[in-house]
């Protein structure tokens, strides 16, 4: 439930910077849910980051937004992979807490612990 919450605030936030950025209907600009699959190559670098770790990925024309959530129930570290870009670091996210990148060199990726 907290999720949803949430996702909904998120979407209200993206939708409130497309209109004060004036992006309005320009370049197909959406926000949407990401999920990611298991590979072994996910496993092998840490592996992908657990489901209650919300991703929304909203792509705009000046960057990509990745906003993250962690809804475990206990403290995750976790690290974006950005196809085509530099990773970030590895981060550590309490209960509840949420953070935000913009990506403007290459794509968001995945998400995994770290």
């Amino acid at each position: 439930m907290k999720l949803l919450v949430w996702l909904r605030r998120v979407g209200v936030l993206a939708a409130g910077m497309i209109a004060a950025g004036g992006l309005l209907g320009v370049g197909g600009a959406t926000a949407s849910t990401v999920s990611t699959a298991s590979t072994a190559a996910e496993r092998a670098a840490g592996g992908t980051a657990p489901a209650c770790i919300a991703r929304v990925v909203d792509n705009q024309a000046d960057a990509q937004y990745v906003w993250v959530r962690n809804e475990c129930g206990k403290t995750m570290r976790i690290k974006i992979i950005v196809k085509g870009g530099r990773d970030t670091g590895c981060n550590t996210l309490r209960s509840g807490q949420s953070r935000e990148w913009k990506l403007t060199w290459g794509t968001y990726d995945r998400t995994v612990v770290c």
